[in-house]
């Protein structure tokens, strides 16, 4: 049960690229199987973890604080906010199956995350921030998931099945 609330993006993640690779796999092809992971990535590591991000934000700030290692304080909320925002282009990302929509929220996705995971890495060796939200899990989805989604962004350029 730890790893399902503590690890959202690892097992989202996970469950995205499983999901489009049982999708594709009568018909594989590197490209189609990047388009799909990128729809499941939009429902799962955008959408679900967003929402997700937001309850536990608003609901829960002071322990999701005391995880990352800061003190707790209203700037949570804008977290929770941005999160819900990050669910909501996820959802609808994957609900319009629009490449330059889906384009859009990758890459506010990326660039919010990315940002994040550079900040753990800061936090960590600056401020010497071990707590288990700071140097755990979410440093490395951080940092590498928005890496794989520009990957598969590349690796689908070709491949148009899925936004017609």
């Amino acid at each position: 049960m730890r790893f399902l609330l503590a690890d959202v993006p690892v097992w989202t993640l996970a469950l995205a690229l499983i999901i489009a690779l049982a999708q594709t796999r009568r018909q594989w092809q590197l490209g189609r199987w990047a388009e799909a992971s990128l729809l499941w990535i939009a429902f799962w590591v955008l959408g679900v973890a967003g929402v997700y991000g937001f309850v536990a934000h608003i609901a829960f700030g002071p322990f999701i604080a005391e995880q990352i290692g800061w003190p707790n304080s209203p700037f949570q909320n804008e977290v929770a906010y941005a999160n819900l925002m990050m669910g909501i282009l996820g959802f609808s990302s994957f609900v319009l199956r629009q490449r330059a929509y889906l384009m859009a929220s990758m890459t506010a996705y990326c660039s919010w995350f990315f940002a994040d995971g550079i900040g753990h890495v800061v936090s960590l060796f600056m401020d010497h921030n071990s707590a288990p939200s700071n140097a755990g899990s979410p440093l490395y989805t951080d940092l590498l998931t928005p890496v794989l989604v520009v990957v598969l962004i590349a690796l689908s350029r070709s491949t148009r099945h899925r936004f017609r």
